[in-house]
This record gives structure tokens, sequence and C-alpha cells, in this order.
């Protein structure tokens, strides 16, 4: 079964690639999944903006962007500090359930309340299936 899910995983994976997906690298080893988040002018590219995952499975995120600024993810209160043009790493297992907002606020937007709204479009979801 373990094999027949990480041949499923990476033949998804291949797929994606080869219809030119260069920021999205997949991997499943005991369960982890990695993505490369690669954050351009506050957004990511639309093939990103859904990530579904299961339950139980550990999620490494490498992020970076070329504006600093800040991402979180709401439920899971998780954030991360990015420089422009440094990466930055999330590590955590999917433990709820659910949609969940990702959300990116660049450091400009800081000294503007309006621009740092939760009533804008996130920057991606994710959705974390029952297994």
């Amino acid at each position: 079964m373990r094999a027949c899910l990480a041949k499923a995983a990476l033949i998804g994976c291949v797929g994606l690639f080869l219809a030119g997906t260069p920021p999205l690298v997949c991997a499943q080893e005991k369960s982890e999944l990695a993505l490369n988040l690669a954050i351009v002018d506050g957004k990511l590219p639309k093939v990103l903006r859904l990530i579904q995952v299961h339950k139980g499975d550990k999620l490494r995120w490498r992020i970076n962007s070329n504006t600093t600024g800040e991402l979180h993810l709401h439920a899971y209160r998780l954030s991360a500090q990015l420089q422009a043009g440094q990466e930055t790493e999330l590590v955590f297992d999917a433990f709820a359930t659910g949609r969940f907002r990702l959300e990116w606020h660049a450091a400009q937007d800081k000294r503007t309340p309006a621009a740092t709204s939760h009533h804008a479009p996130p920057l991606a979801i994710l959705e974390v299936l029952p297994r």
C-alpha cells in the first residue's frame, strides 16, 4: 500500500513538473510532503494556491519571496518572517482537517492597517482532508 501511495505521489509530481510548474517540488518520505513556495510580488503561481494534503501528513515548506514580509497560516498559528531573497522553512504536521488561509503581508503593508485586512484574498488555501 505504501509503495502504491509513493508511486502515485511521484506520478503526480512528475505530471505537475511536466505541466510547467517548476516552483513545485514534491517528495514523499515517510509521509513527508515538501513544497517550494516562491512568493513573487505577494503572489504564488496558480498551481500552488490550493494545497491539498491529508491529516497526519508531515509538511515541509521552503519559502522565499522577492520582498520582505510575513507569512502566516490561520488556525495552525504558524508564521514566518521572510527577508527578500532568503529562504525560510516551516515544518509541521497537518493535525486539523479543514480549509485554512495562508496569508502574506508585505513589510510595507504594516504601515497601512487596511492593507493587512483578513478580508483580502489569501495567498493560498491549505486543505487538509481526513484519511
